[in-house]
């Protein structure tokens, strides 16, 4: 299992070998260009049928984590492709935008 260490993690190599994604996107962001997350990515957008499950909405949608888990042993993040399916959902950038707006995503500490 990966981890990563919230917006520090300046050794991260995307898998695609892009540097530039993690100056312009920080360090999470530039996890979402690994390989990994595209194919958990896709496997999540097929199962909610390419909507977002809030609206029905079928652009710029996003996958949204519906907690994170934090590993203790190693302070560290969980990479956002270990996740379990079932804590990962799609939602449009507006649904996105406001459900982060209004509610905190809880950190599970392992």
């Amino acid at each position: 299992m990966e981890v990563y260490r919230r917006f520090i993690n300046k050794e991260y190599q995307p898998s695609n070998g892009n540097k530039e994604d993690i100056k312009k996107h920080g360090s999470y962001g530039a996890l979402l260009f690994d390989n990994r997350w595209k194919e958990k990515r896709a496997m999540i957008l097929a199962r909610d049928f390419n909507k977002c499950v809030i609206c029905g909405f079928d652009e710029k949608l996003e996958i949204h984590h519906r907690q994170y888990h934090y590993l203790i042993e190693v302070k560290k993040f969980k990479v956002p492709w270990d996740y379990s399916e079932k804590l990962l959902i799609t939602l449009c950038n507006s649904c996105h935008q406001r459900g982060h707006s209004k509610f905190k995503v809880p950190i599970i500490y392992l």
